[in-house]
């Protein structure tokens, strides 16, 4: 069953802010596809072709030059994808493509064990780019690529065995095959479906499409907070599980909180000249109080390095995650109450199970 926001009958406050005709609300959902949805997948499509390239320049040298080159490409298409990925409806659905793209949090260690496995098979049918996309999602991604580029020996394993480099070489293919490929479906159809909403499409009315893109706000703040702070910090010092954190092996966990929290301000705020943006369907004395809590958060954030292990090696490091906590905790807590002052709030959230 899809989870929703609801708007309750009567219409808007009219403190503000106009009742909302179908027109409103299509204004605002292409306000956001256009400045920041479909940039955000054109970043990612290019900064993955860049990595599927310096995949291939590796494998055709393996040094420690192209590997720290490779490693960057990571850094740069990593980047681009945290940007976006909150989004979690439309083309990023199609195919699986966002557990192919990103199988994250895997509890279990399953990914790993498949990729070794991978490994151990020598199979060079599987690395035909039409045949590794109907791999396990485990050994498809960023996790999987990150294991063979961030480990200790990496430059080692990877010279000694040129099957574990064309491993490397398909990964970062299919990732560049994927993110071109949810560009291309959002700029030639699904823009389409957000501009022309109606029962008859994917959403049921352009109403229905801004709800999804307040969901991807809201959800994806709670998310944030419980996945990749909370679940790493425990629930005293001490308790820290800084190997659950996403993306620990290339040290780079606060910052794809950073990206996280830049890509969701956005989209709560616009580009900075968008008169239409995701908060303008709030009234203005509240679009002013979110923006300011993420304001605060940013500055937070902005203060770490970029690893969960740097942070807490500081002396007062597991305090500063805390305070993150709380503070994404607070900016969840007051869309919510903003939302219900426009009686637009969340009818039910699949992270509470409220």
């Amino acid at each position: 069953m899809k989870h929703f926001l609801c708007l309750l009958a009567g219409g808007l406050l009219s403190q503000g802010l106009l009742a909302q005709s179908n027109e409103n609300w299509t204004e605002v959902n292409l306000a956001v596809t256009d400045n920041q949805v479909i940039p955000a997948y054109a970043d990612f499509a290019a900064a993955s072709a860049s990595l599927s390239d310096a995949g291939n320049a590796f494998c055709a040298a393996p040094d420690e030059s192209s590997l720290s080159h490779f490693r960057e490409q990571f850094h740069a298409s990593m980047d681009a994808w945290q940007g976006i990925q909150h989004i979690q409806f439309g083309p990023i659905t199609y195919f699986n493509w966002n557990y192919r793209v990103h199988y994250w949090p895997d509890e279990k260690g399953t990914g790993g064990r498949q990729l070794d496995a991978l490994i151990a098979g020598k199979n060079s049918e599987v690395l035909v780019l039409e045949n590794f996309a109907r791999e396990s999602v485990g050994v498809q991604g960023f996790p999987a690529l990150e294991r063979l580029l961030f480990a200790d020996d990496s430059l080692q394993a990877l010279q000694s065995d040129q099957y574990r480099c064309q491993v490397t070489q398909t990964i970062a293919a299919n990732i560049s095959d994927i993110a071109s490929g949810v560009h291309s479906r959002w700029v030639e159809e699904f823009r389409t479906t957000v501009a022309n909403a109606d029962d008859r499409g994917f959403f049921e009315n352009a109403e229905d499409a801004t709800i999804d893109f307040l969901k991807a706000q809201v959800e994806s703040v709670r998310r944030v907070q419980q996945q990749k702070v909370e679940e790493i910090i425990g629930e005293s010092a001490g308790q820290e599980r800084v190997r659950r954190a996403e993306s620990w092996r290339s040290g780079r966990s606060l910052r794809n909180l950073r990206v996280n929290v830049a890509a969701l301000a956005t989209l709560f705020n616009g580009n900075g000249t968008q008169a239409t943006h995701l908060g303008s369907v709030l009234l203005p004395e509240d679009e002013v109080l979110v923006a300011e809590k993420f304001a605060i958060l940013q500055s937070t954030l902005q203060a770490l390095p970029d690893s969960f292990e740097e942070a807490l090696a500081a002396e007062a490091g597991y305090a500063s995650l805390q305070l993150v906590a709380a503070q994404l905790d607070t900016v969840f807590e007051t869309l919510e109450a903003s939302l219900k002052n426009t009686d637009l709030y969340l009818g039910f959230n699949s992270l509470d199970g409220d």
